[in-house]
């Protein structure tokens, strides 16, 4: 049983470390929230939880390696694509994004969108995460990676229910903003794709 709380809280701890970093992620909860009047993050969460799902299963079949040694590609189009956006945001009104001649307005899938390009991501997984999927390897066996994971991701689920609360519940401020967040929000992306995309080149 202490195993079990401690691989639990390990996951937590280390994902909740992660997860306040700000981010793309962090910034489409924020829109999105406030966009829809609602609280949102458990959408978004899940879509988040579904890619993440997906590279830790690559990781475990040997792609860990690949990601690491091909990291400058990973940045190199996060970058890209986050510049994209950001620009995308401060040129569109009220937010609204269109991708393929369609409004982005799934929660899920833009946990999914936002989560597939952040570069830091797979990269993420593929070091500190990879050592925290290990350790729980070592303690428990499988039942010890599925528990550090459902750590990690219930730290996400916590943290971005929190933020999208906060959003919804002082609606009355922010929503009369939302043009003036939006630009907020779609200058950081820009700033940050910049910065992915410089270290993509190494500089």
């Amino acid at each position: 049983m202490i195993e079990v709380l401690g691989l639990l809280s390990l996951g937590f701890l280390v994902g909740l470390s992660g997860a306040i970093i700000p981010g793309p992620l962090l910034a489409f909860t924020v829109l999105d929230t406030s966009k829809k009047q609602k609280i949102t993050a458990h959408r978004i969460i899940f879509g988040h939880v579904v890619w993440e799902l997906g590279i830790i299963l690559l990781i475990f079949v040997g792609f860990g390696n690949l990601l690491i040694n091909n990291k400058w590609i990973v940045f190199l189009i996060g970058g890209v694509v986050l510049i994209f956006m950001g620009a995308m945001m401060m040129l569109g009104k009220r937010g609204e994004i269109r991708l393929k001649s369609s409004r982005f307005d799934s929660s899920f899938l833009g946990g999914i969108f936002y989560t597939a390009f952040n570069p830091s991501q797979p990269v993420w997984w593929a070091t500190a995460g990879l050592a925290l999927l290990v350790t729980g390897l070592e303690v428990l066996g499988i039942i010890g990676v599925i528990l550090v994971t459902l750590g990690h991701w219930l730290s996400d689920f916590a943290y971005y229910l929190i933020v999208s609360f906060v959003i919804h519940r002082h609606e009355e401020f922010i929503n009369p903003r939302q043009r003036q967040l939006t630009l907020i929000l779609g200058t950081f992306l820009l700033v940050l794709g910049i910065y992915f995309l410089i270290a993509s080149f190494g500089i």
